[in-house]
């Protein structure tokens, strides 16, 4: 007499050594997709640390400059300096509004960008935008502390995403975003690596103090730089007559 069960589909409920192989087979293959989902995630690569305050404003006031790189040099009480990087909002360098006030004390709202030390804002309130006046003497002038030639090589990145705004930042999956920002004139960024998976950007300026001219669909991709390396007010610059393809990747 043949006493195999079978499931009949209008029936409440399913014969018992039916019912009791099915709990075990989903239960091992939820066991299974958990395991899978764990090792996946173990191997992915780590988030870059770096924050957006996305819809905070805060107030900025300090002396503008808007060449080479755009920056807010903020002296607090304590004669503490701040060099804030400066960028518009979306994929934008320094807004028009701001523009034309080299050298003057300024006062606006923005949202704070910042990795590690590296820090800047995004002007994006052009109607808190208030010209102060020149530059005073109690304004203390830039310090700036060379650190002779060298030849420098890593990842050209646009710095208002690297430093915060997006996650990824760097590699082939953010090229695209990095290739608009840099051609809406977003500071460029040469990301050094070392060899224990960490890097510093330098900020990246033609010679004499100058912007740097660059092709944006270079984004992401390995380059070369020789130039003047200084810290100006703890900021890494290179000064560079122009960026070239890493050799070794040709």
């Amino acid at each position: 007499m043949n006493d195999d069960e079978f499931y009949i589909g209008y029936l409440a409920r399913s014969p018992g050594r039916l019912a009791r192989h099915v709990r075990r087979t989903v239960a091992a293959a939820g066991i299974v997709a958990m395991a899978l989902i764990v090792w996946v995630a173990a191997r992915q690569t780590p988030a870059e640390p770096g924050s957006f305050e996305f819809g905070i404003e805060r107030d900025f006031e300090g002396v503008l400059r808007g060449s080479p790189l755009p920056t807010l040099r903020a002296v607090s009480a304590s004669g503490a300096v701040t060099n804030y990087l400066l960028v518009g909002e979306g994929k934008h360098g320094l807004p028009a509004f701001a523009q034309g006030h080299d050298g003057e004390r300024v006062r606006f709202r923005g949202s704070l960008i910042q990795k590690g030390p590296a820090v800047m804002v995004e002007m994006n309130d052009a109607k808190s935008f208030t010209v102060l006046g020149p530059a005073t003497t109690s304004d203390a002038p830039e310090k700036t502390v060379p650190l002779g030639r060298v030849v420098l090589t890593g990842e050209l990145v646009d710095t208002k995403c690297y430093f915060g705004v997006m996650r990824p930042a760097t590699g082939k999956i953010h090229r695209a975003c990095a290739v608009r920002c840099l051609s809406g004139g977003v500071p460029p960024g040469l990301l050094v690596r070392d060899g224990q998976g960490g890097g510093v950007v330098v900020m990246l300026t033609g010679d004499g103090g100058r912007p740097l001219r660059l092709d944006p669909q270079w984004a992401a991709r390995s380059l070369r730089a020789t130039g003047d390396l200084s810290l100006r007010d703890g900021i890494p610059v290179l000064e560079t007559a122009g960026l070239a393809l890493d050799p070794g990747l040709r």
